[in-house]
């Protein structure tokens, strides 16, 4: 059932799934499902048992990057464009991990320390300031800067699988352009 919901998702987006999609998908009633789930929030719950392998999808999907000898912001527009690439390869793991699964963490401070997906632009970013490229200013240090890539990286994938998924055009390199200027003002 999960493995089917998953799948679901990944052709139907979240909003896709129900319980009545999902027993047709299956070929059984409804009715059936609620045997094992009462309702949809406990199948989403039965779900995130899997997130670490969903974690580890994503990890995966990074580990293979070489990002030696680039700058700081060669490897910000790399990833970046990688991470926007997870989300159109990886449309159901992406949904599961950004926009369904809970965080482990309660507070802002927790996450910033912890071992979520956050590190990894918190990385690029302190790696760039201290290299001398990426420049600090009150109110707007290393967590802020990171914070921002994600959520502007975020941005372009989520409009890449909703709102412009019907477009043609060439994305990649509309991606490519707004994340180099996103570094250029990192630079400033």
């Amino acid at each position: 059932i999960i493995t089917a919901a998953l799948e679901l998702i990944e052709s139907e987006g979240l909003s896709g799934l129900t319980m009545r999609v999902l027993g047709r998908r299956l070929g059984v009633e409804a009715m059936a499902l609620y045997h094992y789930f009462p309702n949809k929030a406990a199948l989403l719950e039965a779900m995130a048992t899997v997130v670490e392998d969903v974690r580890q999808v994503f990890g995966g999907f990074f580990a293979g990057m070489d990002l030696t000898g680039m700058t700081a912001g060669e490897r910000i527009v790399a990833v970046g464009l990688r991470y926007i690439e997870f989300a159109r390869v990886h449309p159901a793991h992406f949904e599961l991990l950004f926009h369904t699964f809970p965080l482990d963490e309660a507070t802002w401070e927790e996450f910033v320390a912890g071992a979520s997906t956050f590190r990894i632009p918190r990385a690029l970013v302190r790696a760039g300031v201290e290299e001398g490229v990426f420049r600090t200013r009150p109110g707007y240090g290393v967590d802020e800067m990171a914070y921002s890539f994600w959520a502007f990286v975020h941005g372009l994938a989520v409009l890449r699988k909703t709102r412009l998924r019907e477009l043609e055009a060439d994305f990649d390199s509309l991606d490519r352009a707004a994340l180099e200027a996103f570094v250029r003002a990192l630079e400033a």
